[in-house]
């Protein structure tokens, strides 16, 4: 299904977080904050290493695990290094145990760089806790400063003033989207928030003070996406405290040509299109994603909600957002690519159409919550400081002028706002000097997915020379972050590394093998889960009819599968009856029997064609059935005509003068009414061949 944080990601990363003025904003030079690095220093070298304090894992009721399995802490840190008069704040870590308890175990330990900037640390925990790399190494995760537990500020971001989320044109939304982060912005600083502290430096910086405060004095460095950022400024904030480094999903510590959105989600799609040749669904694809985004661009459709509380004016624009993203969201993970085709096929089709239930749904999932841990005051501090929002406004003439199908997706005077709005609230970037290019001899990995959506493979390649004693790997096919999802590959290698510090002789040939060629999976199309997600809001009533209407039926067929199976063995012990009636009730409790078999198929295999859709991706269930389950829509054709032949065959032999007993009777008439009215529910639901 369409969910919310994939619709907030889509948004996120289109507009920077929080595009938006008119006249153009400060450029990324040097000159933007004067230079006063000399006196920062020596201020921040005053600050005293932090102690660390046990702390009850927030997530604890969440994430099962034993005690000493998982652990968490406190430190407590300046808000602001070059403050000599900065507030202190407490930070969030995590330590997650090595597994193995031998003489494979390691005692360098390893920190993990989270992502985002803003999301938050429970997300991790639960994936990287199965990460082979945790065989031999202690990982080490830090919930980054203004996230979750870490002093985070405004917590319920967005939830004023939601008249700002209606806007008439693209060009108010995105202003929109500023001044909900202006408002934040104005909130956490009346409450005592340092805003100049939310930066990636001071990020760096905190990783080195974790590492003070737990007595390494060095570590293992592994960070991908904005981690990967993160891990290039802390080799140059702390390169002593640095043992080896890996980064993954390359953001340039200068940025360069990250913000080119519309450049990378070009890319994109080329790579989904190039390699879409064998199914008949990729013929003409390209074709009509332009013609539906030109379709909807500035004709969005307006959906009426009954939530006045999230949507004053009572209406969700609907527009080519989720039809240019969701396939773009679902290029960051190579195990969701076999599932893109169909995908795009079917959200096309709903534009082509105007379909109202997935307009409907789609602004049932707008009404619903984040789904993803995430602070958005804290990204949004971060991307105004760092330089991304003006990044993105220096670019996005020349990006949208070179990639048109993107044209109704942002404007380049929304981009301008945002940038406006950063420095009107005093968050102008930083002295461009602390994001130069980075020039290291740590030993370094650089790994990068080829189909990498949001950070391609040539932001690795670009950042790879800076590296004296690094190496560059680029994933065949692989999505964002591969030493993350490739984890049986990757924990070995990345291991292996951390106990050699060879990137030059280590045997990485399972990444440099890649993930091969997607293979595009034709989904058994239907509508039912759209039908049926459009009704959740009035859920649950909205579901009382379709629930009875399959509910009881298919209650009918299992208990008649139980009673017929019983029944047979009675029977076997009992004296046989002549063989005329015999021979005639046993045709009929073949036809029942085949109407019973036909119709629980037909809901086991469905039921098994959504499980495994949403296994490839959660999206993926708007295409249909898994192809596996190919067979479900004519099993709802046969359970019904089966059920009607049963029905029919009765009446006749009660009209001949059969003698049928009367349980017997009510019984196969049940069976035979229970699969005709599962066929009329596929046939409602779009679940049958027709």
């Amino acid at each position: 299904m369409l969910t919310r944080s994939i619709l907030v990601l889509a948004a996120t990363i289109w507009m920077g977080a929080a595009l938006a003025q008119d006249s153009s904003p400060s450029k990324l030079t040097n000159s933007t904050v004067p230079s006063i690095q000399d006196q920062q220093n020596e201020v921040v070298s005053t600050w005293p290493v932090p102690e660390p304090v046990d702390f009850v894992c927030p997530f604890k009721n969440d994430i099962d695990y034993e005690p000493g399995e998982i652990s968490c802490g406190l430190i407590a840190v300046p808000e602001n290094r070059e403050d000599a008069n900065s507030r202190m704040i407490r930070l969030h870590y995590v330590k997650i145990a090595a597994t193995s308890e031998d003489e494979e175990y390691r005692k360098d330990p390893v920190i993990y760089l989270t992502g985002g900037p803003g999301v938050g640390v429970d997300l991790y925990v639960d994936r990287l806790r199965e990460h082979s790399l945790v065989k031999q190494r202690d990982l080490y995760i830090l919930e980054q400063r203004g996230i979750g537990a870490s002093a985070n500020f405004c917590p319920y971001f967005g939830l004023e003033e939601r008249a700002l989320v209606h806007s008439d044109d693209l060009e108010e939304a995105q202003r929109n989207a500023a001044e909900v982060a202006r408002n934040c912005f104005d909130a956490a600083r009346e409450a005592g928030v340092d805003l100049s502290g939310y930066n990636t430096v001071e990020n760096a910086r905190d990783v080195k003070a974790l590492r003070q405060a737990l007595g390494f004095e060095q570590w293992n460095v592994w960070g991908i996406s904005y981690g990967s950022h993160l891990g290039q400024m802390l080799a140059l904030q702390d390169p002593e405290g640095i043992r080896a480094l890996v980064i993954d999903a390359i953001v340039p510590n200068d940025l360069t040509d990250l913000m080119r959105i519309g450049r990378w989600a070009n890319l994109t799609f080329e790579h989904i299109f190039s390699t879409c040749t064998d199914l008949t669904l990729c013929e003409g694809l390209e074709a009509r994603l332009d013609a539906a985004l030109d379709k909807v661009r500035g004709n969005p459709f307006n959906v009426p909600v009954d939530d006045t509380e999230l949507f004053p004016k009572s209406e969700v624009k609907v527009d080519g957002l989720i039809l240019a993203f969701a396939p773009f969201s679902m290029a960051y993970e190579q195990d969701e690519h076999p599932a893109i085709p169909a995908v795009m096929d079917t959200l096309i089709a709903y534009f082509e159409t105007g379909n109202e239930d997935f307009m409907q749904l789609a602004a049932n999932m707008m009404s619903g919550g984040q789904g993803v841990s995430m602070s958005e005051g804290m990204s949004n501090a971060i991307r105004c400081n760092d330089g991304y929002v003006h990044a993105t406004a220096m670019v996005a003439a020349d990006d949208l002028q070179e990639n048109p199908r993107f044209a109704g997706l942002s404007s380049v005077k929304g981009a301008q706002y945002a940038a406006r709005m950063c420095e009107e609230s005093g968050l102008a970037p930083r002295d461009r000097e602390d994001y130069r290019f980075v020039e290291s001899a740590i030993p370094t990995l650089i790994v990068n997915g080829s189909w990498d959506p949001i950070t391609p493979a040539a932001l690795a390649r670009y950042i790879a020379p800076g590296f004296s004693n690094g190496r560059y790997i680029e994933v065949p096919f692989a999505g964002h972050g591969p030493t993350r999802s490739m984890e049986e590959c990757a924990g070995p290698v990345l291991n292996t590394f951390f106990d050699d510090l060879d990137p030059v002789g280590l045997d990485a040939s399972c990444l440099e093998e890649g993930v091969g060629k997607p293979e595009y999976l034709p989904f058994v199309s239907t509508q039912a889960p759209v039908k049926l997600g459009a009704l959740a809001k009035d859920a649950p009533k909205s579901f009382i009819l379709p629930g009875l209407w399959f509910g009881i039926p298919l209650l009918v067929l299992i208990i008649g599968s139980f009673l017929m199976v019983t029944n047979f063995f009675i029977r076997l012990l009992e004296k046989a009856p002549s063989e005329t009636v015999q021979t005639n009730i046993s045709t009929l409790r073949r036809l029942a029997f085949f109407t019973i078999l036909s119709g629980i198929s037909f809901v086991g295999l469905t039921a098994y064609g959504l499980y495994a859709a949403s296994e490839v991706s959660t999206l993926a269930v708007i295409a249909g059935l898994h192809p596996w389950a190919w067979l479900a829509p004519w099993l709802s054709i046969i359970s019904g005509l089966l059920g009607l032949f049963l029905i029919v065959s009765l009446v006749r032999q009660r009209v001949s003068g059969l003698y049928i007993k009367c349980r017997t009777l009510i019984g196969l008439f049940l069976i035979g009414t229970a699969g005709l009215l599962l066929s009329i529910f596929a046939l409602s639901y779009d679940l049958s061949i027709f």
